[in-house]
């Protein structure tokens, strides 16, 4: 999905990605983020779907989406790891870095890099 988005070889100014839910990751959100792109999702099972909430303690905030929230986002960890993603962001802009190789590093079987912390 990101290879597409990054060199689809058109003059196209792509502002939005629309995925299915084979396309969505904590991963695909970061990185269409920090490149300027909005991942637009069509969740399937939505009522399956684990969310994470803004801050702690807002459960009351939103009352509807209770049965998807799970843990609050750790601001802290993306801080720390602020820089270094801008980095990996900016070689798979350049195409310095291939999107396979950067995006390998954070898969679920690696859980040895920090943006895999719980």
């Amino acid at each position: 999905m990101m290879e597409g988005l990054l060199r689809h070889c058109t003059d196209m100014e792509v502002e939005k990605n629309y995925v299915d839910s084979h396309g969505q990751s904590e991963v695909a959100f970061a990185f269409c983020y920090l490149l300027g792109y909005q991942l637009m999702l069509r969740l399937k099972a939505i009522h399956s779907q684990k969310l994470y909430r803004p801050e702690p303690g807002m459960a009351d905030a939103y009352s509807n989406l209770q049965p998807v929230l799970t843990r609050p986002i750790n601001w802290e960890l993306i801080r720390q790891q602020y820089d270094q993603m801008m980095k990996y962001a900016t070689a798979l802009r350049l195409g310095t870095a291939e999107t396979e190789a950067i995006l390998k590093r954070f898969t679920r079987n690696n859980l040895k890099h920090p943006t895999s912390k719980p």
